[in-house]
């Protein structure tokens, strides 16, 4: 829209509409018309704010339903949190330092871009013939079915019974199954005969349940209350997908490759280098001021997406301030931090010495660590893992000398991206609500407020990175076509 018809129809302060890195100006495309890539224009402006994957996704479902859409990213690239490094590793080998994989089923609307876009999948056996370690002893997976191991680390029958079938991490489902089935709707947790639930944490949920002493120590702590946990492990019954899949996937040359179809399909509409300063909204459209590689800009539009994570949102002046209730969201949202080993190694050494790459370390400085790149073709390796935020890669290689089962490392290389000292995406999953807190934060999470739609890994049902922000991603998409 031009100045007078925003003026027109927001009532606010006027300023320049610009497009394009040079500041070029531009109105918004009439009706029935088509862009320079041939898609068919609605007449309908939306600004995305974040360039991650839920922001791209959201972009690209608008973009095919004919909307004029401007995606501003405040970083030099495009991807957030999902990224594949690629130098300095050499040999062609390439390490994902953020999102990691995505399960089938489950993934629906993330496996059918990698379908429309030539993406191959490849079985990620990270979490198979994986060597756990507890109280310091390390133990295969087989040994994690056997019901005499079970039972001598203070598990009851019934349930040294049931993860002999299931397996470890599944012990929860035990517990859960009663209760599962009154969540009829995934997006609907409340109202179902549970709410009271939302009082109470997860280890008083097992108590009710004659959990073990050992099964409350493993899977009663933490600060989600007894409704969420319950809740979640509906949403992956009705996916299809168990508590800790072990079945996964990514896409072959890392991660980044969905960013980039993504972006390529999007071209200029992404302007980088772009951070919100700004949100001036009505109920008639929006005006959102920017700074452009340091030159402060604006543009108009129907709508907003905002796809940026919460924390920075409380960064951006809002004219008017949001409702009570999403604002209190904003600032009660919280997210966990990682940081990302990457170990390049001379030979894959594991494999000559019969071991196998996968490990359940149970340090702050190397939770996990497991294979990566291996269908590249060389000599050299790639190892991964997480680690706690501030980790450094002497720390992370102590753990895994120590933690190794074999003789001979052969780590020629230990790096660590920290992900907490990103200025733009410091942030990884989101975290638990917290006892009592469903009600206030569910549905408002992801409520639109007046032309502000809201879409991000944090703003779905269950925070599973990628599955979330494409779903909503795709939920906002729908959402603005609606209205």
């Amino acid at each position: 829209m031009d100045r007078r018809q925003f003026i027109k129809r927001s009532g606010l302060a006027a300023s320049a509409v610009l497009g394009g890195s040079m500041g070029t100006v531009h109105s918004a495309p009439e009706g029935g018309k088509t862009d320079a890539n041939g898609v068919k224009k609605s007449g309908t402006s939306v600004i995305v704010a974040g360039g991650g994957i839920a922001g791209l996704s959201a972009a690209y479902e608008l973009m095919k339903r004919g909307f004029d859409v401007t995606v501003l990213e405040a970083s030099g690239r495009a991807g957030g949190h999902v990224r594949t490094m690629h130098d300095p590793l050499p040999d062609g080998l390439y390490a994902d330092l953020g999102a990691e994989q995505c399960t089938k089923p489950g993934y629906e609307i993330y496996r059918s871009y990698a379908k429309e876009f030539g993406l191959e999948l490849l079985p990620y056996p990270r979490r198979t013939n994986l060597l756990t370690y507890i109280q310091n002893k390390p133990y295969t997976n087989e040994m994690l079915r056997d019901e005499k191991v079970l039972l001598k680390f203070g598990y009851n029958k019934r349930e040294s019974a049931y993860m002999s079938e299931h397996g470890t991490k599944e012990l929860p489902g035990l517990f859960y199954k009663p209760y599962l089935d009154n969540f009829e709707d995934e997006y609907q947790p409340l109202g179902v005969g549970l709410d009271d639930l939302d009082q109470i944490t997860v280890g008083d949920l097992l108590k009710r349940e004659k959990a073990s002493a050992r099964a409350l120590r493993d899977f009663g702590s933490g600060r989600a209350s007894a409704l969420q946990s319950l809740w979640n492990a509906a949403i992956l019954k009705h996916r299809k997908v168990p508590l800790f899949p072990t079945e996964v996937f990514r896409i072959k040359g890392g991660n980044q490759r969905m960013i980039d179809a993504l972006a390529k399909r999007l071209g200029n509409r992404i302007r980088l280098g772009s951070p919100v300063t700004k949100i001036e909204h009505s109920d008639t459209g929006v005006n959102i001021h920017f700074e452009e590689f340091g030159k402060e800009q604006s543009l108009a539009a129907d709508y907003l997406v905002n796809a940026i994570p919460t924390p920075m949102l409380l960064r951006v002046k809002i004219e008017p301030e949001l409702s009570v209730e999403k604002t209190w969201v904003l600032k009660n949202t919280s997210y966990d931090f990682q940081s990302r080993v990457v170990f390049q190694t001379r030979t894959p050494f594991w494999k000559r010495e019969g071991h196998s790459p996968n490990m359940g370390c149970k340090r702050s400085h190397l939770h996990m660590v497991w294979e990566m790149a291996e269908e590249v073709q060389g000599d050299r390796g790639i190892l991964i893992g997480a680690a706690s935020a501030g980790t450094t890669a002497e720390q992370a290689l102590d753990v895994y000398r120590q933690r190794y089962p074999g003789k001979n490392i052969e780590i020629e290389h230990a790096m660590v991206h920290t992900w907490a000292q990103d200025k733009w995406s410091p942030y990884c999953e989101r975290q638990v609500f917290g006892l009592n807190k469903l009600k206030k934060f569910w549905p408002e999470i992801i409520r639109p407020h007046g032309r502000i739609h809201f879409c991000g890994a944090y703003a779905d049902n269950l925070s599973w990175g990628q599955e979330a922000a494409t779903r909503s991603a795709n939920r906002v998409a729908k959402e603005i076509t609606k209205a």
